[in-house]
């Protein structure tokens, strides 16, 4: 019992499974985005591109962030290393997500993406400076 205790848990190392689907679906998503591309657009084909870019982006970074917060980040519980690089992943291909939206729309363009890259940089630090375990409340 006290040996179980005093283990202490590796947020990266303890379940190497999630990976495996993530690159899974990554390269499926990829694939997808690949199809659509060759597509002609219209207006089913620009929601699926958007989807299918958020998807690959999102599971693409996935295990490098996931590396970086366990590299650097300092967490009390492992919930919170779970949530914190999942949502990060998900602000990144967001960020993307709207850029190629943006540029679509012939609007993008460096201030727009700098102030929109400040936005979703400043909630995370808002979420961040928010985490904390239920257990304190």
């Amino acid at each position: 019992m006290e040996g179980m205790a005093a283990k202490k848990s590796k947020p990266v190392t303890d379940n190497k499974r999630w990976v495996l689907y993530i690159v899974v679906i990554a390269l499926l998503s990829w694939l997808g985005l690949l199809g659509v591309v060759q597509l002609p657009v219209n207006s089913a084909t620009k929601p699926l591109f958007f989807g299918l870019l958020f998807a690959a982006v999102t599971c693409t970074i996935m295990p490098v962030v996931a590396y970086l917060n366990a590299r650097f980040g300092k967490f009390s519980d492992p919930r919170i290393y779970r949530v914190r690089f999942v949502r990060q992943s998900i602000w990144t291909a967001l960020f993307v997500v709207v850029g190629a939206w943006l540029q679509s729309r012939r609007m993008l363009e460096l201030t727009v993406g700098v102030i929109l890259l400040a936005v979703l940089v400043l909630i995370e630090a808002f979420m961040i400076t928010r985490e904390h375990p239920v257990d304190d409340l």
